[in-house]
């Protein structure tokens, strides 16, 4: 994950002691392995150095300036400070570039705002910078949208969960009159009295062939942004029609028979609120597969 700040290995820093250069003269290293692209990758000790200099941090050996503990410690504090500071910067422009309606003129809670500070403060990657700048927009235009809850279960993912969760967005369906969202896997049809004996038959889709292998569920499940087990609806009523929407795609289902149920992985509260800020489309893949599956026992429109 790449992480963007404006502070370059060998910059110019200036505090209020004196003008002081955070260089890197760390002994080369002589092995070379080629690169796609002609270019010689930077050796491992120089990409150690990189990163630690774009912290205010150089090893004292390699040090250009006076081998004073004060003058370190003000050169790392002024550098996160910086960044800290560019980070929230970039947050407000993006937030800024989003339109919303302000539909009441309720002010949002000050202790979230500065929670938000303090949690925001730290996120370097561009992606992630993006959604926390969404959330800021959206909590202006309708205080009480996100939780602080949420503000915490945000600042841990990365960007590849970020990538994952917005996945399952997509495979997710939310029925008409109910706020949560459901990524269907498929149907349970139980046992009738006249074959007690069968075993009960299950009908799936396989979400992994659709970017979420089970590995995949689990990391968002401790991550608190989908329950921990798969849910069974109770037996659906035959005479029932039921609307679904997944993304901008609106669907009917209605069971042929009795004793079918849905299964499904259910998004918690903070997966819900943060799935607000995604606007993807669905799956058309995913939707043609559990359509064949759910076609065998269910009449859909």
């Amino acid at each position: 994950m790449k992480i963007e700040t404006n502070v370059p290995p060998s910059a110019l820093i200036k505090t209020d002691a004196a003008e002081v250069k955070v260089a890197s003269s760390a002994p080369k290293d002589t092995t070379k392995a080629a690169r796609s692209d002609g270019k010689q990758p930077a050796p491992v000790k120089d990409k150690m150095l990189q990163w630690f200099a774009r912290a205010g941090i150089v090893p004292s050996n390699y040090s250009a300036i006076e081998q004073d503990i004060g003058k370190r410690v003000t050169r790392h504090q002024f550098v996160k400070a910086q960044r800290k500071l560019k980070n929230l910067e970039r947050i407000l422009e993006l937030a800024s570039n989003y339109s919303f309606e302000q539909s009441t003129s309720e002010e949002i809670d000050p202790d979230w705002f500065f929670s938000f500070i303090e949690l925001a403060e730290d996120i370097n990657a561009p992606a992630m910078q993006e959604l926390w700048g969404k959330i800021y927009a959206v909590e202006i235009s309708h205080p009480g949208s996100f939780s602080m809850k949420t503000l915490h279960i945000l600042k841990s993912l990365t960007h590849k969960d970020a990538k994952l969760f917005k996945i399952a967005v997509s495979l997710s369906s939310r029925k008409k009159g109910e706020h949560g969202l459901k990524i269907i896997v498929g149907y349970h049809q139980k046992p009738s009295l006249l074959s007690m004996l069968r075993l009960a038959k299950h009908h799936q889709v396989n979400i992994a062939a659709h970017g979420l292998a089970y590995p995949d569920l689990l990391s968002l499940m401790d991550l608190g942004l989908i329950y921990s087990s798969e849910i069974e609806t109770g037996e659906l009523n035959i005479d029932s029609r039921s609307q679904y929407r997944c993304g901008p795609e609106t669907y009917y289902l209605s069971p042929k028979k009795r004793g079918l149920s849905l299964t499904y992985y259910k998004l918690t509260s903070t997966g819900v609120e943060l799935a607000r800020l995604i606007h993807g489309k669905a799956k058309s893949r995913y939707l043609e597969e559990l359509f064949q599956v759910l076609a065998v026992d269910f009449d859909l429109y």
